[in-house]
């Protein structure tokens, strides 16, 4: 089969191209991402790890053989395209929902954005993978930062161990991305904080 006929080219238009993709990863419907996160946000009933991790790091490598990282930075793009947020504060709350680990700013300027990820997600995995791709919540960074910023923006893993690694984010100013109306931000689903006793009526 000729490669024009397996791969497909997917972005926000003619000036900016995302990535070149298998056909089959050109999503054919498209879902209530707002409804969807606040469903499974929202819901009680904690999903399986086991179930997460099978089709993390046993199926999806095995289904994309060596294009595998490039494909799943791509995927990340498309994700947080899917689902905006709208400040670091969501980003970090939307990481711990959905068991990427704990996500801290490191540093902030006009062109780069360094993040650390961390946690039981992060160490699970390291200890039980070779080589655990993190290529997903890299390339889910670098496209919140498009979102927000309005100009194209790529990211890299600069640091990585069995605890923790960072992500650098670099915007690239000289490459506005145009001809597309920005996504409205999803509602963040946060805990209800509940108070143990009710406060007692101030004294007349």
């Amino acid at each position: 089969m000729e490669k024009t006929d397996t791969l497909v080219e997917t972005g926000y238009n003619n000036d900016y191209t995302v990535a070149r993709v298998p056909r089959f990863f050109a999503w054919k419907g498209i879902i209530m991402t707002n409804d969807f996160y606040s469903q499974f946000a929202g819901n009680s009933i904690k999903a399986s790890i086991l179930s997460v991790e099978i089709l993390r790091d046993a199926l999806i490598p095995k289904l994309l053989g060596d294009d595998s990282s490039g494909i799943l930075y791509w995927a990340g793009k498309d994700l947080a395209r899917q689902f905006p947020v709208a400040s670091d504060d969501d980003l970090v709350t939307f990481f711990e929902q959905t068991g990427w680990g704990h996500l801290v700013v490191i540093t902030t300027t006009d062109d780069l954005i360094t993040y650390e990820l961390t946690g039981e997600p992060v160490a699970r995995r390291s200890a039980t993978i070779k080589s655990p791709d993190f290529m997903l919540e890299t390339g889910f960074l670098a496209e919140q930062s498009a979102l927000r910023t309005n100009c194209v923006s790529e990211a890299k893993i600069t640091f990585q161990n069995r605890m923790r690694l960072r992500i650098s984010v670099t915007i690239d100013h000289n490459q506005p991305i145009v001809n597309h109306d920005p996504a409205t931000p999803i509602e963040i689903v946060r805990p209800q904080v509940e108070l143990d006793d009710e406060q007692p009526e101030e004294a007349q």
